[in-house]
């Protein structure tokens, strides 16, 4: 009797340890998880940040005002006063050009 009831104290305690040990490394894989989810989404961030950052500098260089500017200082292009809805363009032109798409495509 003395026996069986030491055995099952025994199978008792080792069941609770066994628990037990289970209980902290879940625990300690949770907080591990966690630290590395919270790294990542910091590292996600910077690199939206770096993006964001890159399609304002493409939209600073690619704004008209900027593209203006340049064309009309280093090219010396002037921009009209009125927009162009339409273009004249002559009989002869536009045959000209007729004989070059179909030369160059026969």
């Amino acid at each position: 009797m003395k026996v069986s009831s030491l055995k099952s104290f025994i199978v008792i305690v080792v069941a609770v340890a066994l628990l037990l040990f289970t209980y902290v490394v879940t625990l300690t894989e949770i907080k591990r998880i966690n630290k590395e989810k919270i790294y990542k989404q910091q590292v996600l961030n910077e690199r939206r940040n770096r993006i964001e950052a890159k399609v304002v500098e493409i939209q600073k260089l690619t704004s008209e005002d900027r593209i203006v500017k340049f064309a009309q200082d280093s090219l010396g292009m002037v921009r009209p006063n009125d927009n162009l809805d339409a273009i004249q363009v002559s009989k002869e032109q536009i045959k000209q050009i007729e004989k070059l798409v179909s030369d160059k495509y026969d």
